[in-house]
C-alpha cells in the first residue's frame, strides 16, 4: 500500500518549495516502487499558479485522500492560506491524522496559524523571524537552525 503525500499549494506558492520535496519522494519511489502516491492539493482544486507563473493541477482539499504526510509549500502569498478558515481546518485535521506534517520555508506560517507548532521548535525563512516570534510567542523559533 502506498503512502499518500499531500503538497498544499496556493496561488503564489514558491515552486521550488513543492518540487524539491517532490523530487526526493520521486527518487525514493524509484528505490521502492509504489511506496508513495503524490498529490497536489489546494482549497478548491484546479490549476494553481506559482510565483514563476508555472501552474500545477490540484485536487480540492475536500477530495484529498487520507494522508501519511502533509507538506505545506512556502511563498510570498502564504498569508492567504494562513488566514483561510477552511485551509486551517484541513491542516489541523491533518495534524491529528497524518503521520507527519511539515512545511518548507514560509509555509511554517500556515502550521503556526493552525496551532500545530505551539510549544514546539520550528524554523522558517530568515527574513521574517522577528515578526514570526512576535506573532507566535508559544513557538520556540530557531532562526539559525539551517
Amino acid at each position: 500500500m502506498s503512502r499518500a503525500i499531500g503538497f498544499l499549494v496556493y496561488p503564489g506558492f514558491q515552486l521550488l518549495d513543492a518540487t524539491g520535496p517532490i523530487a526526493a519522494f520521486e527518487i525514493a519511489g524509484r528505490l521502492s516502487p509504489g511506496a508513495y502516491s503524490l498529490h497536489f492539493l489546494s482549497l478548491r482544486g484546479g490549476l494553481v499558479p506559482s510565483t514563476s507563473g508555472m501552474v500545477v493541477q490540484t485536487k480540492a482539499l475536500a477530495e484529498a485522500p487520507p494522508l501519511d504526510t502533509l507538506l505545506v509549500a512556502g511563498g510570498d502569498a502564504v498569508k492567504v492560506p494562513a488566514s483561510c478558515p477552511e485551509t486551517l481546518a484541513f491542516v489541523r485535521a491533518a495534524g491529528r491524522q497524518a503521520r507527519r506534517v511539515a512545511s518548507v520555508c514560509s509555509g511554517t506560517y500556515v502550521l503556526a496559524e493552525a496551532g500545530l507548532l505551539d510549544g514546539k521548535r520550528a524554523t522558517t525563512h530568515w527574513s521574517p523571524t522577528k515578526a514570526f516570534q512576535r506573532r507566535y510567542p508559544n513557538i520556540r523559533l530557531e532562526p539559525d537552525r539551517i
